[in-house]
């Protein structure tokens, strides 16, 4: 199997269409189908629901080079599993249209690696030039910085890559355009229409809006993403229950201030619950205090249609270089202790530690991401198997008060 570490050079953007209600089946079929993929030099970087259409699966196939590409096509298509599994595939499918072939617009290569999340969206924008023709630099210098502001920081970009189609087989469909892609990662479908109330009320934003429309060709797209469990599981940050986490002591500087928040709380936990209804939705203010140059952190978490509050005291072991996080509430003034150890690695923080749930022993994890300069996500995910698997339970999205 590819190394998930490895740089794509090479991208193709697929979006299906399915036979109605035959989107889990073709997804399922092809899930089975990625070992062997893989094996003949292919990166399956990620499979998709779309939010918006029952019928429309995305996925993307990656190669470290278009001569990669031209042997390791063929290689799996001329194959005997291919062969025998060539027939249930197309059967739940009624397009395959739509084919892109892209490039990353950087030198660091594509990958979704520990940037998947929960919810992703996929912006296209089809240009009327070469993306190299002043519009990456815009995007570089104006636009990347306006979304990251408003809470949707690039997780990758890519542009139309001009080589020919080495494998006509099965042709690239939107060959001659030129394209620019880009995908944001967001917490839930909530914390996209905050960015997207945020950026249209945002200083400036009509201003850059009319700039980016000078270099596109027809009206921008959007693909509201669901990750399958399979592709989450492979490229969402992983969660491997460890008490030896380490980060460094101004991992926390930027919550200082004032902040909104919006939960969503999983009201039944532990029971492998897949209904939205069981989601909690409900807001609250925190005030976050850095102190100690670093070392130390307080912040009140006020629940206004709850009636309850929160503290959380953070602390920095120096030596260790390892964070500890208790939380107090007000129903019973009781801190958690052990609490949680951890750190940050980038712009992600993962805080272990154990605690019971109705009684049933669990192991916990928090996951702090940064979502640009005023936003940030909180995760909390529980263990009922000592780590083999995890469930998120409650989702909170910051925004800063200005």
């Amino acid at each position: 199997m590819a190394d998930i570490q490895q740089d794509t050079r090479v991208l193709e953007f697929r979006p299906y269409i399915t036979q109605p209600g035959k989107r889990d089946e073709f997804n399922a079929l092809f899930e089975a189908l990625v070992p062997e993929l893989e094996s003949r030099g292919q990166r399956i970087l990620g499979q998709f629901r779309d939010a918006r259409d029952p019928n429309k699966f995305l996925w993307l196939r990656g190669y470290d080079s278009m001569e990669t590409r031209g042997k390791a096509l063929p290689a799996f298509y001329n194959s005997p599993v291919w062969k025998q599994a060539a027939g249930p595939v197309n059967a739940t499918l009624v397009d395959i249209g739509d084919v892109r072939l892209l490039k990353p617009t950087d030198n660091a290569g594509f990958t979704l690696a520990k940037k998947m999340t929960a919810f992703m969206v996929a912006t296209i924008y089809l240009l009327n030039a070469p993306a190299e023709q002043g519009f990456t630099s815009f995007w570089k210098e104006k636009l990347a910085p306006t979304m990251a502001q408003a809470g949707a920081p690039s997780v990758a970009q890519l542009s139309t890559e001009y080589a020919p189609d080495n494998f006509p087989r099965i042709p690239v469909t939107k060959a001659g355009e030129h394209a620019f892609v880009w995908f944001a990662a967001y917490g839930s479908p909530e914390e996209y229409q905050l960015h997207r109330k945020i950026l249209s009320e945002a200083k400036g934003w009509k201003t850059t809006e009319a700039e980016l429309a000078k270099y596109l060709a027809s009206p921008t797209q959007t693909m509201e993403l669901i990750p399958t469990a399979y592709s989450l599981q492979r490229w969402g940050t992983p969660f491997k229950y460890t008490l030896q986490g380490t980060g460094d002591v101004h991992d926390f500087d930027f919550l200082d201030g004032k902040w909104t928040m919006v939960n969503r709380r999983l009201m039944k936990r532990g029971v492998g619950s897949t209904d939205p209804k069981d989601w909690d939705v409900f807001p609250a203010t925190v005030t976050a205090h850095v102190l100690m140059n670093g070392v130390a952190n307080v912040d009140e978490v006020l629940f206004p249609t709850k009636g309850w509050n929160g503290v959380t005291f953070r602390h920095f072991d120096l030596a260790k270089k390892q964070w500890s996080i208790y939380w107090v509430n007000s129903r019973d003034g009781k801190m958690d202790h052990p609490g949680q150890v951890g750190g940050f690695d980038g712009d992600v923080g993962l805080f272990y530690g154990e605690d019971t749930d109705g009684g049933r022993p669990v192991k916990v994890v928090y996951k702090w991401t940064k979502v640009g300069p005023d936003g940030a996500r909180w995760e909390q995910a529980f263990s009922y198997d000592d780590g083999k698997s995890w469930e998120t339970n409650w989702v909170n999205e910051h925004r800063r008060v200005k």
